[in-house]
C-alpha cells in the first residue's frame, strides 16, 4: 500500500501546485490580454463580471491565433 500512499501525496501535490493551469483559461496568456479584458469590466453588471471575464479569457484561450500578424 506504500506505492499507492506516495503516488497519490506527489499527485496531490502536482495538482495543488499546477492545478490553476489547468482550470484557468487565462493560465498561459499574456498579461496584456488579461489587462485589456479587464478595461471591459466597467460595462459589464458588477454581479456578472467573473463570469464574463471567464467566459471572454476561455473565448481567447481557445480561438486565439498562435502567430498574430504585427499591429501598426
Amino acid at each position: 500500500m506504500g506505492i499507492f500512499s506516495d503516488l497519490d501525496k506527489k499527485l496531490t501535490d502536482n495538482l495543488y501546485a499546477h492545478g490553476n493551469d489547468l482550470i484557468d483559461p487565462a493560465a498561459d496568456l499574456p498579461e496584456k490580454i488579461e489587462e485589456r479584458v479587464e478595461l471591459l469590466m466597467p460595462f459589464v453588471q458588477p454581479e456578472a463580471r467573473e463570469l464574463v471575464r471567464s467566459q471572454i479569457l476561455g473565448l481567447i484561450h481557445e480561438y486565439r491565433n498562435e502567430d498574430p500578424a504585427p499591429s501598426n
